[in-house]
């Protein structure tokens, strides 16, 4: 180990960078140095530069009174520095310290803003850190590793106490005594660390015992706390799934009843066509009007057919009598008697004619009358059936008004001109796509029927206004105090990430002036297609709803499932009406008068068909009569022809006589034929009027079974419509109980019911619901009893009972530190008194041997100094210091203190009783010896002389350089000289000059390399 390179940049004279390169270890010397050159070159700056590298902290020993004395302060060419730099690097090779390293390189900087800064290898320390590493280097610092200028007679001038300091450092006990000293120290931190622990117990453990009551209370507390809520989520559940048997009782049999329901509006609405169709058919009267008159005529034809086949037979019959038989004159007379006759008969029948031909067409349009009555009827009863379901969809909504709470907003909106401007519920002042709806419905949520207003005050005079009529509660939101929301630039980017439909606020249309309503309602709420989009984008990241109606809050809470349509619930997707009564009242005044009208068309049905009875009688009496006439005239007519026949036979010729009754014979022929076609045609016309009397018979009959059916089938469907509103009445109240159990469990447990319900709890029967009701209220009324207990006591109790803990077992470690401690002072103790004998020893016989030396004989002597036998504490020192007390025991003893050392000398020839009684040369002499007697035993690994020799003559000084060449062997010596002899000495030199700039500089020369010093 030795001074391998000094380098010295900006600190004093040595403003550029300069490097001493010091010659490496041969033939067993560390080899001496000597620097040289002209006074105030700054040769005395080498020494003070190792000095300040070593942590010198006096200015006064620095030669300064600042600390940016040590920067280069500028000259008339080169302007200040602003930093100071020196670095001590020192051979490693043998491993002492730090074997990882081959050198060991010691670094302190100072800036003239007053920062400083010490360095090993490179990495940053503490002076603590440097005095440490020279200790265990044994570099003897400030005492004997560095003489300077008028320090060399100091030995013998210092005071006891000071010499045996440095006979403590020479000893080889330093590190020691830093390591004592800083136990020391750790020490006295221990024993006061230990008051203060013991304070803060005594001051923790009241707090404590309070603490740890309170957290017995707030465990039973909380004990109770657990079997009320795990009791309450059990009861709850129970309600729930009772509830939920219900509803699904009730979903069931209104499933059932709205299926019999559809059926029976199916088959009225079916009944009501069929009826219509009825009612519309015209012209049925006519069609057997005209029936009628082609059988007369058909009828009418056979008479007239089988009176000419009478006439024909007649004649025929004359023919085969006798000629002459008969009178002429009186067949003339008896033919003109039936002639006048006939037409009279004629006459009467024309008359009677005529008052059938009125009467039928009276009938006729009395039937009109009556077919339309019939169509006017069937309508009625339609439109009656209609309003019937109207009224019972009326009282459906207005159940649903009263199960909802509608009723209170209803009373709101119609007392709104008292109050002020009132606009509305919020699902009715805006309005959205169908393909939205159900989204926008579930994210608002009960906000529907929140009720908007233009500011607070009106807000103020309804909810009074509530208050007195007792009317219930409402939500307002006044437009002068709900504010927008804003959304980050982060979320605003959201809407742009695949399958998010908008932003829910932006897929309603609505009046600019309730823009901040629906934000405060929307403005956070993002629409995504599903929950795998939510999933996607991040599930509690943002408020999501999808297309489907399931809805992510912010914190993470999921709401979905299968949503059941409400006809009559509040939506964005149609304007639902509050005026349930109004429209009642309205639907309830049309089935009235609807029903007065059937009552007056059965009325003026009764009148019309005995009108039509009556004509009908008179019809039938002429026509009989008609008949009567027309056999009668058909009589005459046979009778007249019969006449006429013989009258003209008797005056035939026999040839035309036989002609003729050929010619009869034909026409008999042709009569008969013509008669069976007539046959025919009235048997067609008699089969088609039964068959139009059949249908028309079969259709009054299936009028009359339809009305019937219509007046059952609607009193079915409005039993059906009572049913199925009562179960929906039913399923509203139950619909109703579980949204206030869940608004009991949100608020006694902070939770949702269906939290709760998903867990697949115990379900109480309901017989024993009762039961646990009782225990509910028992496990309530113990927590009153226990009262309230803030639970950040368990977080204090906690860091308390921590604290004490640690204050506790810090208090055991520092006892425990404190005898470890304790006993460290006392082994360092003991090994430095060890280590101090033997060095003293050894010291005191170098003394006096380099002393006969230097003297050529005399003698030298060291003396140890005691204190008297007293009690000693142990005292500290200051952290920062290096200075290393006396030794003192760690604890209350009674034995002798070494406090000094003496130093004796007596030069060939005298006896000197005092040391200051030496001369000038005399003391440095003595001085040299004892530094060298210290060097001898535990030699530094370089030794820095700042001209000790100074007040030599030439033949002490070659004595003197003898002894350093001996020393040589074991410290590598560095003289700052102007002795020629030392410089003969030395194994290399270095000049320092001053240049114009005011820099010092160097020039470096090896002895060896100089011929005539070479030897």
């Amino acid at each position: 180990m030795y001074l391998k390179r000094l380098e010295i940049q900006g600190f004093k004279s040595f403003a550029s960078r300069t490097v001493l390169e010091f010659l490496p270890p041969k033939n067993g010397s560390l080899g001496v140095t000597a620097v040289v050159g002209p006074n105030g070159s700054g040769k005395s700056n080498i020494s003070d530069a190792i000095r300040w590298a070593m942590g010198e902290q006096s200015l006064k020993v620095l030669r300064g009174k600042k600390s940016d004395d040590v920067i280069f302060n500028g000259s008339e060419t080169k302007s200040r520095l602003g930093m100071a730099e020196v670095s001590l690097i020192l051979d490693n090779t043998d491993g002492k310290i730090y074997k990882e390293y081959p050198e060991i390189i010691i670094t302190r900087r100072v800036y003239r803003q007053g920062e400083g800064e010490y360095l090993i290898n490179n990495n940053a320390a503490r002076l603590f850190d440097i005095h440490l590493v020279l200790a265990q280097l044994q570099c003897a610092g400030n005492s004997y590793g560095i003489v300077g200028q008028g320090m060399i007679d100091q030995m013998l001038v210092a005071t006891p106490a000071e010499r045996k300091e440095f006979l403590d450092e020479a000893s080889g006990i330093k590190e020691f005594q830093i390591k004592r000293h800083q136990a020391a120290l750790k020490l006295n931190r221990t024993s006061e660390n230990i008051i203060q622990a013991e304070r803060l117990i005594q001051e923790v453990e009241p707090r404590l015992r309070l603490l740890s009551r309170q957290v017995k209370k707030l465990e039973k507390r909380q004990e109770v706390e657990l079997q009320l809520r795990e009791s309450q989520e059990k009861y709850f559940n129970s309600i729930f799934h009772r509830n939920k048997n219900e509803a699904d009782e009730i979903s069931t049999a209104l499933s059932a009843v709205e299926k019999k329901y559809e059926v029976a509006k199916q088959e009225l609405e079916k009944i009501q066509n069929e009826l219509s169709q009825h009612a519309r058919a015209a012209g049925r009267q006519e069609v057997f009007a005209g029936l009628q008159d082609d059988y007369r005529i058909a009828q009418h034809e056979k008479n007239e057919l089988a009176r000419q086949m009478m006439m024909l037979e007649g004649q025929m019959h004359t023919e085969y009598s006798q000629r002459g038989q008969q009178n002429i004159g009186w067949l003339e007379n008896k033919i003109n008697d039936l002639k006048f006759q006939t037409e009279k008969i004629s006459g009467q029948c024309r008359s009677l004619e005529e008052e059938n031909k009125k009467i039928n067409e009276e009938l006729t349009q009395q039937r009109k009358k009556l077919d339309k009555m019939s169509s006017d009827k069937a309508e009625k009863m339609v439109k009656i059936s209609r309003w019937q379901n109207q009224l019972m969809e009326g009282q459906s909504e207005q159940n649903f008004l009263q199960l909802s709470g509608l009723t209170t907003i209803k009373s709101i909106l119609e007392a709104k001109g008292s109050l002020g401007k009132i606009y509305g519920v919020v699902a009715s002042l805006a309005e959205a796509d169908l393909q939205y709806c159900l989204a926008l419905d579930v994210a608002a949520g009960s906000r529907l029927s929140s009720i908007v207003v233009d500011d607070d005050e009106v807000a103020r005079l309804a909810i009074n206004y509530l208050r007195e009529k007792r009317l219930g509660v409402a939500t307002f939101l006044p437009l002068n105090k709900i504010t927008e929301r804003e959304l980050s630039p982060e979320m605003e980017i959201l809407k742009k990430e695949p399958d998010v439909v908008g932003w829910a606020i932006d897929l309603l249309k609505f009046e600019n002036k309730f823009r901040n309503i629906f934000s405060f309602i929307l403005g956070d709420t993002l629409v995504v297609k599903d929950l795998q989009a939510a999933k996607r984008i991040g599930i509690g990241r943002i408020r999501m709803v999808t297309l489907e109606g399931d809805l992510v809050e912010r914190n993470g809470v999921m709401r979905g499932g299968y949503r059941q349509f409400k006809k009559y619930s509040l939506s964005f997707a149609a304007k639902f009406s509050l005026s349930s009564e109004d429209r009642m009242k309205e639907y309830q005044t049309q089935l009235t008068l609807e029903q007065q009208g059937l009552l007056e068309i059965d009325r003026e049905m009764d009148v019309v068909k005995r009108a039509i009875g009556e004509s009908e009688a008179q019809n039938q009496a002429k026509r009989a009569k008609l008949d009567l006439l027309n056999e009668e005239i058909q009589k005459n007519d046979k009778e007249k022809s019969s006449l006429e026949r013989d009258l003209s036979l008797l005056q035939l010729t026999p040839e035309e006589h036989g002609e003729h009754l050929v010619k009869l014979a034909g026409d008999k022929e042709k009569l008969m034929k013509e008669i069976g076609q007539a046959d025919q045609k009235l048997a067609e016309l008699d089969k088609k009027i039964s068959e139009f009397n059949e249908d028309e018979e079969k259709k009054k009959q299936r009028v009359f079974s339809l009305q019937n059916e219509m007046n059952s089938k609607q009193d079915e469907l409005n039993h059906l419509t009572s049913d199925r509103n009562d179960y929906r009445v039913a399923l509203a109240k139950i619909e109703t109980k579980q949204e206030a159990l869940n608004e009991e469990v949100n608020t006694d447990l902070n939770t949702s019911i269906m939290s709760i319900v998903e867990r697949n709890l115990e379900i109480v029967p309901t017989a024993q619901l009762e039961e646990l009701a009782a225990e509910l209220q028992k496990l309530k009324y113990q927590l009153s009893l226990i009262g309230s207990i803030d639970e950040e006591v368990i977080q204090e109790h906690e860091q308390t009972k921590e604290r004490y803990d640690f204050l506790s077992n810090q208090l055991i470690d520092l006892k425990t530190a404190i005898e470890n401690l304790e006993k460290m002072v006392e082994d360092l103790d003991d090994l430095m008194k060890t280590k101090r004998a033997v060095a003293f020893k050894k010291i005191r016989k170098e003394f006096d041997r380099y002393f006969k030396i230097l003297f050529e004989g005399g003698s030298a002597n060291l003396e140890e100094i005691y204190t008297e036998e007293k009690d000693e504490e142990l005292e500290i020192g200051n952290e920062g210091e290096m200075e290393i007390p006396p030794e003192i025991p760690t604890s209350r003893k009674k034995e002798k203190v070494l406090v000094g050392i003496d130093v004796l000398a007596n030069p060939p020839g005298k006896k000197i009783k005092s040391i200051n009684a030496l001369s000038g040369g005399e003391r440095t002499l003595t001085s040299i010896a004892l530094i060298c007697a210290v060097l001898n035993y535990n030699p530094s690994p370089f030794v820095v002389l700042d001209e000790v020799e100074a007040a030599l003559d030439e033949a002490n000084t070659l004595r003197f350089t003898k002894i350093l060449a001996e020393l040589a062997t074991k410290s590598q010596f560095i003289i700052i000289t102007h002795n020629r002899v030392t410089m003969h000495s030395a194994d290399a030199l270095y000049g320092v000059t001053m240049s114009s700039e005011g820099i010092s500089r160097l020039l470096s020369v090896k002895m060896e390399d100089v011929p005539q010093y070479s030897k």
